[in-house]
């Protein structure tokens, strides 16, 4: 069977998603309102103590991006970590603690050495300085930097670039430059120079915006990238250059399916499935088979090779469109066990991760899981084999959303918190009753519903805005707002899923066994899951079920992409 439904012959530029097309935030039509996040930056920054005009923003950046000198002395104080004198040892392990995120490329390099004493700091090293820096802020400051645009802008977030070291900043610096580029004169003969950067970074995000260029001579200057020494520039090129209809960049993007880049195969693979559409090969990634890359890869290049005068490159469309795929959080299963995993419309398994209690999940860019994990009492991110990265501790979750500026909601039973990526709390509100789903919505607000079936919704500040009864029989359930303004929630204790208004009128409404989560898709369909059939449901704007899958356990969280 196919893996994948079919989805036409559209592209997407992956390696443009951000998080402003996440699920839950700006994943429906409109999203996020860009005043309204460049107004959280500008209070995200304040409290820090950064300047938010023009020059201020600069002296932020150009303070964290170090000379040639600078690189040169962090590059050796990284060499130095397995130096035979252990004074210099030590030495060389505080300079690098106290140079911070920029020394962070030279630490990562030093933690792939053999050599464990060498690993070992650089590891050490790495966590100390990820605990005491605040990420958020450079994306923060970057948005602001580009909707300020002070002349020297564009060179200073181009230098800074290459000490990103954070894949979701990357993206937010990445459009910055974009739009900077866009307005500054010498933007375009910039971007050009950055083509031959001895950054990697920075070729990469020329060949990004220049691939994608209407303007033909533009997009022939990023060809030669497609055989760049960096993964990371073959498939900002490739992706770009896919979506301007460059039939030379699909052997580059297969060619990423093996390599030392998982999160870039993954990529890579949705942009040939989205590309191949119903006429893709029936295999797909698996990370917990060392040699499925080379099979894929296989199969994709006899699949360009059988099909490659046959695709008609004008026809095809370039909005986004879903792949079809479903992410599931199960738990209950007979084991005790559960596990997240996404199949496609034939129930096919792509990959599936063991999780103690997973009972929400958002698919993040790049590969990335956010997970709400209540018996281990935390949330989580981790990828597609399962390797945890950033958390938060000390919490049992019932839901979470990691929002566009990076900062994530976490609900539980008797509060809502709002936590950065150092795991500050910057909001937190006490609820009435059980809590079991929360969301943060597009103007600021909060909205939650509870086990007894209330929908509250508050401001930024905590001030109630409304309180909807809508009854559900101490259940689970969830809420979420649609772009029309109503709240779309799942009831469990009465066996519905509603769309209602904000008075409590009933507006469309369908019978599910005990449904504990429901979304609105963009095709106007809702995706349910329901515990109580341990099933994940499709329905049509007629109630009528058009997609049936059967869990091994109990589903308790859905998202479709």
């Amino acid at each position: 069977m196919n893996p994948r439904p079919k989805v036409g012959c559209a592209l997407i530029l992956l390696g443009a998603v951000t998080l402003s097309a996440l699920m839950g935030w700006a994943g429906r039509a409109g999203g996020l309102k860009a005043q309204s996040l460049l107004s959280q930056d500008e209070q995200t920054l304040k409290r820090a103590g950064v300047a938010i005009d023009g020059p201020g923003l600069l002296a932020y950046f150009r303070r964290r991006t170090p000379s040639g000198t600078e690189q040169a002395a962090l590059k050796l104080r990284a060499a130095q970590l397995g130096s035979s004198r252990y004074t210099e040892r030590a030495r060389a392990t505080d300079e690098l603690i106290r140079a911070g995120r920029p020394a962070l490329p030279f630490l990562r390099e030093a933690a792939r050495q053999r050599d464990a004493e060498t690993s070992r700091r650089a590891k050490y090293c790495i966590q100390l300085i990820e605990q005491n820096t605040r990420l958020g802020l450079a994306a923060a400051a970057g948005r602001l930097l580009a909707e300020r645009q002070p002349p020297g802008a564009l060179e200073t977030l181009l230098n800074y670039l290459p000490f990103v070291d954070e894949a979701w900043v990357e993206d937010e610096l990445r459009k910055a430059v974009k739009k900077m580029a866009g307005a500054d004169a010498r933007g375009e003969r910039m971007l050009e120079q950055a083509l031959d950067d001895k950054q990697p970074k920075c070729r990469a995000v020329a060949a990004w915006i220049l691939g994608a260029s209407a303007d033909p001579r533009q997009r022939a200057k990023v060809i030669p990238c497609l055989v760049d020494g960096s993964s990371e520039v073959r498939f900002l090129a490739a992706s770009a250059l896919v979506r301007a209809h460059e039939p030379k960049a699909v052997p580059a993007l297969i060619g990423l399916l093996t390599g030392d880049a998982p999160e870039l195969a993954w990529r890579a693979e949705d942009l040939l499935f989205r590309l191949a559409g119903e006429r893709s090969p029936p295999v797909w990634l698996d990370p917990t088979n060392d040699n499925q890359d080379k099979k894929v890869r296989g199969a994709w290049e006899t699949w360009w090779k059988n099909h490659e005068a046959k695709i008609v490159w004008n026809s095809l469309h370039l909005d986004e469109q879903p792949l079809g795929l479903t992410l599931v959080a199960e738990s209950q299963r007979a084991d005790g066990t559960g596990r997240l995993y996404e199949c496609n419309k034939s129930g096919d398994i792509r990959w599936q991760v063991a999780i103690q209690n997973p009972i929400d999940v958002q698919w993040l860019p790049g590969g990335r899981l956010l997970v709400a994990d209540s018996r281990a009492s935390q949330v989580y991110e981790l990828d597609t084999r399962g390797v945890i990265g950033w958390k938060h501790a000390g919490i049992a979750p019932t839901s979470v959303q990691r929002l566009p500026n990076g900062n994530t909601v976490i609900s539980s039973y008797q509060s809502i918190i709002e936590v950065t990526r150092e795991n500050r709390i910057v909001f937190s509100y006490k609820t009435q009753g059980h809590t079991y789903h929360a969301r943060k919505l597009p103007d600021g607000h909060y909205v939650w519903i509870d086990a007894s079936g209330d929908i509250g919704e508050i401001d930024d500040k905590g001030a109630l805005v409304r309180k909807v009864k809508v009854g559900n029989g101490l259940a689970w359930g969830s809420v979420e707002r649609l772009r029309n303004g109503r709240y779309l929630v799942a009831l469990g204790g009465v066996g519905k899923v509603r769309e209602i208004d904000a008075t409590g009128n009933v507006h469309w409404e369908c019978n599910v066994n005990n449904p504990n989560r429901a979304i609105r898709l963009d095709n106007g369909h809702t995706l349910v899951a329901s515990h109580g059939d341990g099933c994940v449901y499709e329905f049509d704007a007629n109630g009528t079920e058009r997609w049936k899958h059967a869990c091994v356990g109990r589903p308790f969280a859905v998202q479709r992409r």
